[in-house]
């Protein structure tokens, strides 16, 4: 009689036992939210109203602002004539006190392929079209017009719109089809591109998964302990007929989150080029080129051909959350311009190439004598320190170039939106 009548009350318990263990495996990690590029969600505040920063991170693309006089650099020049070895990003530095405003500057047009192409030789004009300041290009003497839809720059402020909603055709020209002949590897780039290129070129980042199952040397002809360019060298694995080309990559290090402390990927250092010379078990490789040299251990990846040198245009997100620098590339404890890091934030995040992000230290915390006690412990605010650019993004994780910065740039330093 009293198993029947406690029953429904054991149920009950085992009901809220059983919800309460559900709630403690699934509210003790960070959920980290997955961002729509066409998502209009709007972010004021990077941090709730308790000071405390969100349990995700998410990027959210923003649009460019008109510019102001005032956005002008006090010392701008009225014209610039481009030189070899420019970047847009040095060239707008010379106009604009954010130098990642530029397509606000020169009134970027993503309908248009290729649109910034300029060459040395071009001089830029800076005038004012209904107030807001504007790059006039011009090349051998004559301006190139705006909204040109031929791959030029379409420079210059919008044309202003009519009582219908279309454009004003005051100050049109007539063009006539013309033929010019440039190469694409003379227009000045967004950031200089040999900064970034071995980055671009070969795989930086990989999971565990992928390290595991890569084929990997075992040795080599001669069985010395290292092997470099003209060698030949033995490896075990699956290798495809189809993929003859191959990076030699050495493991380097594990990229953790500093916040949830999950498992980024592993960093990888590029030692080697090699070909496949012959297929089987092992297969036979040469050393076509080589970094470093090549030892028993390293792994065999796919080299990865799609280079873009000249698509990078800056992108303005924020930062719903705050990510972090969790590797120096070719550094130990800090870095400064032109330099490279590892952030936390990657595709599932929605973080693109080419956004500009800010980089903050976090302000030290202080005791104040005469607060809460007479012993009251202050965090001082966070000091914006530097601009970086992602250029490559992973799943998890992006490589950035340091643009700017006005301190040394360290681990676990903060990056948010500018």
């Amino acid at each position: 009689m009293d198993l029947i009548t406690t029953a429904p009350a054991t149920r009950a318990m085992l009901a809220v036992s059983l919800c309460a263990l559900l709630s403690a495996c699934f509210g003790g990690s960070q959920q980290v939210r997955v961002v729509d590029p066409n998502e209009s969600t709007q972010v004021n505040d990077r941090f709730d109203q308790n000071g405390l920063s969100d349990s995700y991170t998410a990027v959210v693309p923003r649009d460019f602002i008109n510019l102001k006089p005032e956005d002008l650099n006090q010392d701008a020049p009225d014209a610039y004539t481009v030189v070899k070895g420019d970047t847009l990003w040095d060239i707008s530095d010379r106009f604009l006190k954010k130098p990642w405003l530029w397509p606000s500057l020169w009134n970027y047009n993503p309908q248009i392929a290729n649109p910034h192409l300029i060459y040395p030789g071009d001089k830029l004009a800076l005038e004012y079209i209904n107030g807001q300041p504007t790059l006039i290009l011009s090349r051998n003497g004559k301006i190139v017009p705006r909204g040109r839809a031929s791959g030029e720059p379409s420079l210059g402020a919008a044309l202003p719109v009519g009582a219908n909603g279309g454009a004003v055709a005051a100050n049109t020209e007539k063009l006539s089809p013309q033929i010019r002949v440039e190469s694409l590897d003379d227009a000045v780039p967004m950031i200089a591109g040999d900064t970034i290129q071995q980055f671009l070129v070969h795989p930086r980042v990989v999971d565990n998964s992928t390290l595991e199952n890569a084929p990997y040397i075992v040795g080599n002809y001669d069985h010395r302990l290292i092997s470099a360019v003209g060698h030949q060298v033995y490896a075990r694995g699956i290798v495809s007929r189809t993929q003859t080309r191959f990076g030699i990559f050495r493991r380097n290090k594990a990229l953790r989150d500093p916040v949830t402390n999950e498992m980024l990927g592993f960093e990888v250092t590029h030692v080697a080029d090699a070909k496949l010379l012959n297929l089987g078990d092992p297969s036979t490789l040469g050393i076509t080129s080589n970094k470093m040299e090549t030892i028993s251990g390293d792994v065999l990846l796919p080299i990865n051909d799609d280079v873009v040198a000249h698509a990078y245009t800056p992108r303005l997100p924020e930062i719903h959350g705050e990510g972090r620098i969790i590797s120096l590339v070719n550094a130990i404890s800090q870095t400064g311009r032109n330099q490279v890091v590892v952030l936390n934030l990657g595709d599932r995040t929605g973080v693109k190439v080419g956004d500009v992000l800010a980089i903050e230290t976090r302000g030290r915390s202080m005791i104040d004598s005469r607060g809460r006690g007479d012993y009251e412990r202050l965090k001082m605010p966070n000091t914006r320190t530097g601009v970086v650019m992602v250029f490559r993004t992973f799943d998890k994780v992006s490589y950035a170039l340091v643009m700017e910065s006005t301190r040394p740039v360290m681990m676990n330093d903060i990056v948010t939106g500018i």
